[in-house]
């Protein structure tokens, strides 16, 4: 019977595309491999996720006919498996088997799980999805992944490295070659006719080969330390520039801990190409002559060291599916790990406000004991593997001294023969080994490098550098045709037909009820997220055309949720420049209206603050964020509630020096003073977005009351 988790598993990167990864794994079953990169692209899900409808139609594009059915626990066994599980209520899963009292549930979140069905009808909510391939269905075995090859090729140094450590590992492979030899000399020539003179002579030889083997192994690591480093440094560079030209959406939907665990899946990359690569190349060419050295002095004692290899080879390739799977879900439950206790953390204040410690404390031990729970099955895995293996190394150990001492007694080998065969046996053995050991690395690199290729297939943002130069000044006239935007192809319009224009140097204000997708128009206008149809044109051209990063570097933004980072207030509101204006930071401070503010912390500008501005109350954060916009000289500033936080008359006189830069503002507001002062006022709501005339501003929604004094 086949293993219920023979097939593969795929686990979710994105917090909301279970339904993407079951699909997958549903697929993979069937012969047709597909990534979630590749689904991700071409069928994109909100943050809201998948419905079973949007799941019917995936299905149909790949292949498949699809039959929702509801069902009770006892009918499970009657679905079609591989199927689709709805799972408590906002989940999905795939049913591998199902048996009289278990089932085997693949759970894009969690791995693989072999549930009692009481505990599967907890979270089993009778609803699942039938996929059966249809005549159109193709398989597909290629994927595209990150390969060992696309590191390498990318960095520079590596070839005259590998170079370096090749030759210094072929010096000492040589020298480990002769050394054996210094036992036999000893035993047979030196021992059996007492020759003082000759043992003299061995000892100075090979004790000077020794000397030259530890100073060429000292070089050796001192050329893969100071190349590791570099390496070190390229790799996790290159990834990181790769990873900050990615859309705000893939940051938007992952946790912090997956993003974090797959950005350390370098280390063992690079681990692999700086240590284990050469000495891989170099136990295969040598692995051929101690063979042939063995084989001409006992056939039979050769033979015996070869099976014992087979033997060990054939135990890991049983083992590796296992300690694969093991290694995965413990990858996934480590940044999940990570996540709670990293959001703990940023949430501390509002965890004891709310006097929730007791259950953020629970939730972290809960993660951490189905962590423990996997590295103790692990364990316990490997434990009773290490045993077979050690009582087989034992067989082998008794038969090779028997049948090296019958070599012996039988005048095939003389002692020393049998000794320096010993220590070419532990050579071979050796290298073998390593050599077993790099396939088996190799192997499960594969996992570390489908977690990297979350990130470097991810495609960078569109129109980050456009074609066209924007060689002249930004005037801040922006324009809106036929916008239409939505988080994913099964999800409503959130924008739907917006047309406007926004002349240069205009105050306009964006009003509506919340949730009517005000701070998305922001984005779009900002590029922070890409229309699904029109365009965004500023001084009448595409944005995109332009380039995202130099039209960006003549924005000024504040959004909600904006974060200021760890260091001094100067370098928050210069945002880390390499050469920051004291004069200019003080000058964009005052017109936010926070340089008194900052004069009564105890170091002034250079005061100390948290990457969550800790020692701020949130209108001084508000303000420096403010600051930190303005120390741009933007043509055009973009607020989304900007000044929520101020209280009334300091927002009037922030909105009355804003009003005298005559610069483009654009603000997503519900108080008062922001509508006041704009020169023209939008609605959005219900996907619509229409302009306010004096004659109906009165009737602006703003909110249910704007301030009391309106």
């Amino acid at each position: 019977m086949q293993h219920p988790f023979g097939k593969t598993l795929v686990l979710q990167s994105e917090a909301a595309e279970c339904g993407l990864a079951c699909l997958a794994m549903v697929a993979a079953a069937h012969g047709r491999r597909e990534t979630l990169p590749e689904l991700r692209r071409r069928f994109p899900i909100s943050l809201g996720g998948s419905s079973l409808k949007s799941l019917v139609s995936i299905a149909d594009v790949l292949g498949f006919t699809a039959r929702p059915v509801r069902c009770e626990l006892d009918e499970l066994a009657l679905l079609e498996t591989p199927a689709v599980l709805h799972w408590s209520l906002d989940h999905f899963v795939v049913l591998r088997r199902v048996d009289k009292r278990h089932a085997w549930i693949a759970d894009p979140a969690r791995g693989e799980r072999k549930l009692p069905l009481d505990e599967v009808s907890k979270h089993f909510t009778g609803v699942a999805l039938e996929l059966t391939p249809s005549p159109d269905f193709e398989k597909k075995s290629r994927v595209d992944k990150v390969r060992l090859g696309d590191l390498w090729s990318r960095l520079s140094g590596f070839k005259p490295f590998l170079l370096q450590v090749f030759l210094l590992t072929l010096l000492l492979q040589a020298i480990g070659l002769i050394s054996p030899l210094a036992s036999q000399l000893v035993i047979d020539d030196v021992i059996g006719r007492a020759d003082r003179d000759l043992l003299v002579a061995i000892v100075v030889g090979f004790g000077a080969l020794a000397l030259v083997s530890t100073a060429v192994e000292t070089l050796r690591g001192f050329i893969q330390l100071h190349a590791g480093q570099r390496l070190s440094i390229q790799l996790s560079g290159n990834l990181l520039k790769h990873l900050l030209r990615l859309p705000t959406a893939f940051f938007e939907r992952r946790h912090v801990g997956d993003v974090l665990s797959r950005f350390g899946s370098l280390g063992p990359a690079q681990s692999f190409l700086t240590g284990g690569l050469v000495g891989v190349v170099l136990d295969a060419v040598m692995v051929l002559p101690v063979a042939i050295v063995m084989v001409l002095y006992s056939p039979i004692l050769a033979g015996l060291v070869l099976i014992n290899l087979v033997v060990i080879f054939l135990v890991r390739m049983a083992a590796f599916p296992t300690v694969r799977r093991f290694a995965d879900e413990q990858l996934n439950l480590s940044a999940r790990t990570d996540s709670v206790f990293l959001e703990t953390v940023r949430a501390a204040r509002a965890i004891k406000i709310g006097g929730r410690e007791a259950e953020r404390h629970g939730l972290w031990q809960n993660a951490v004991a189905e962590q423990q729970n996997v590295a103790f099955r692990q364990g316990a895995f490997g434990l009773w593997g290490g045993s077979g293996l050690g009582i087989w190394q034992t067989l082998h150990g008794l038969a090779m001294l028997y049948f090296g001492a019958l070599q012996v007694l039988d005048g095939n080998m003389t002692l020393g023969m049998f000794f320096a065969f010993q220590s070419y046996a532990g050579q071979f053995s050796s290298r073998v080994s390593s050599l077993i050991g790099a396939f088996f690395t190799f192997r499960m690199l594969g996992l570390h490098l489908e977690r990297l290729s979350d990130i470097v297939h991810a495609e960078a943002e569109r129109g980050l550098d456009g074609p066209a130069q924007l060689s002249k000044p930004l005037f801040g006239g922006l324009e809106v045709r036929s916008l239409r935007f939505r988080y994913g192809q099964y999800d409503p319009w959130v924008l739907d037909g917006a047309a406007f224009s926004i002349r240069a140097g205009e105050a306009v204000a964006f009003v509506g009820p919340s949730g009517g997708g005000k701070s998305t128009l922001l984005k779009l206008l900002i590029g922070i997220y890409e229309p699904t149809e029109g365009d965004v044109l500023v001084d009448g051209h595409p944005m995109r055309a332009l380039g995202l990063r130099a039209v960006r570097d003549r924005l000024g933004v504040v959004m909600q949720d904006d974060q200021l980072l760890s260091g001094t207030i100067a370098d928050n509101v210069g945002f880390f420049d390499a050469h920051i204006d004291m004069e200019k930071v003080e000058r964009v401070c005052r017109l936010a209206h926070v340089h008194d503010d900052v004069m009564r912390t105890p170091m002034g500008y250079h005061s100390l603050i948290g990457d969550m501005g800790s020692i701020l109350s949130g209108g001084q954060k508000q303000r420096l964020l403010l600051a930190r916009a303005l120390y741009k000289d933007p043509a055009i500033l973009f607020m989304d509630e900007g000044t929520a936080n101020l209280d009334p008359e300091l927002e009037r006189q922030v909105m009355a020096t804003l009003a005298g830069l005559k610069i483009t503002r654009i603000m997503v507001a519900h108080r008062d003073a922001a509508v006041r002062g704009a020169d023209r006022v939008f609605l959005v709501d219900k996907g619509a977005i229409t302009e306010i005339t004096d004659a109906n501003r009165a009737r602006v929604p703003v909110a249910a009351s704007l301030m009391a004094d309106q």
